[in-house]
């Protein structure tokens, strides 16, 4: 008897063990999902786990989502990580169609912990959208604007939001005076109103003061005059700010201000683009002119941190990046290609392997295009559909590419 008793526990703790494998396996997809930013993926494997076990397991997985490291990509960062703070809040508001609502003063972890008592993907959506459009008003009411950029907002979001949003940053910039010193304008404030963050970061502008000429640049590109008063010194204090009410936006603010590429890096906002698009050209730029070993490796860098962060405006970037006639540059730039598992990046790598004539473009191309089909299901219909082009200067390489790949095991989500 005693050892039926025996056996029967171990095979409860059998049991318990494989039931917590499974349960681990599936938090695993969900870090994936979000550390690669797979927006798609991870809705679908959340829809899946709500329809087979209900949106409070659903909600689980998620909550201990920043728990779990993933795999970064070789160079993009340490090998094993948690999701980055801020990637991991937007994904999260993307899934619950919140997009462009993420500067709201609560934590996500409290944001999750107040969906438990929904039914469903849909109530936790609604109700959250509901609480965030209350708090976002408030936010937006008292001068913080910052990071609350409506442009690829869900349509589901207020209007009223945009429009209170448009009034606030008017005003704000309408009543802007800027500290002026000789030739240097102190720019400070205007990085603390969002379409100021906006305008200075998609200029790469860096620091927190410039001179007259770029000042005219700004200008017309923000299209609204910022008048100057001359200073005998530059200084702003405290009052004159509206600090972010959210302090992890208070430190991108000050990362994308100073182009602290690390910490942009271990942030990973989508916000970030702008300013890692700059750094990745300024460094392009120096390296054409030094062809320097060390000018090549913050070309890396910069790629890297494009890789890691990944928002979809990059796929471009690289693409671009990717079609340089230095071999070097072009390689680093396709194999950063091969980390973006969507249908642009497979797309932009496929035609990349149509026109190339360096062989190890082409080779470099292939080893992204199948690095790629391990989570985009969509690459074996593009390649296929490449096959059949006239225009394809690498037919053969493209054909037995395509028999590879078909051969491979659909598991898109491990």
């Amino acid at each position: 008897m005693a050892k039926d008793n025996n056996r029967e526990s171990i095979l409860q703790a059998v049991k318990e063990r494989v039931r917590q494998s499974e349960e681990l396996q599936l938090t695993q997809m969900i870090v994936t999902a979000m550390g690669e930013r797979r927006n798609r993926d991870l809705s679908d494997i959340i829809s899946q786990i709500e329809q087979d076990r209900g949106w409070a397991v659903a909600l689980m997985h998620l909550s201990r989502a920043n728990q779990i490291p993933y795999t970064l990509p070789i160079g993009a960062g340490p090998n094993h990580m948690l999701i980055e703070e801020l990637k991991y809040r937007e994904m999260i508001f993307t899934l619950l169609e919140c997009n462009g609502l993420e500067p709201v003063p609560i934590t996500t972890e409290e944001i999750l912990s107040e969906l438990k008592n929904e039914d469903s993907l849909i109530d936790a959506s609604q109700l959250l959208r509901t609480d965030c459009e209350s708090l976002a008003s408030k936010q937006i009411e008292s001068g913080d604007t910052l990071f609350f950029d409506l442009t690829n907002a869900d349509s589901s979001i207020s209007a009223n939001i945009g429009y209170l949003l448009e009034k606030i940053q008017s005003d704000e910039l309408a009543n802007l005076i800027l500290e002026k010193q000789d030739d240097t304008i102190n720019i400070l404030p205007l990085w603390y109103l969002e379409k100021g963050r906006q305008t200075l970061s998609q200029l790469g502008i860096k620091g927190t003061s410039i001179d007259s000429e770029r000042f005219e640049i700004v200008i017309s590109v923000i299209q609204q005059n910022l008048p100057t008063t001359e200073s005998t010194e530059l200084h702003v204090t405290d009052k004159q700010l509206n600090y972010p009410s959210n302090p992890h936006y208070q430190k991108l603010l000050t990362s994308i201000i100073n182009h602290d590429i690390e910490s942009l890096s271990s942030q990973s906002s989508r916000h970030s683009f702008h300013s890692l698009k700059f750094m990745l050209e300024n460094t392009l730029d120096i390296y054409e002119n030094s062809q320097s070993s060390s000018a090549f490796w913050n070309i890396l860098s910069c790629v890297n941190a494009h890789v890691r962060v990944r928002t979809p405006e990059s796929v471009m970037l690289l693409e671009n990046l990717a079609h340089s006639k230095d071999t070097r540059v072009a390689t680093a730039a396709i194999t950063g290609l091969g980390n973006f598992y969507n249908e642009a990046s497979v797309s932009a790598l496929v035609d990349l392997l149509c026109r190339a004539k360096n062989n190890e473009v082409v080779n470099t191309a292939i080893r992204a295009i199948k690095n790629v089909s391990k989570r985009c299901l969509e690459t074996k219909y593009i390649v296929r559909n490449a096959t059949e082009s006239k225009l394809c200067t690498n037919i053969g390489h493209l054909k037995r590419l395509y028999k590879d790949i078909w051969k491979e095991v659909d598991d898109y989500y491990l």
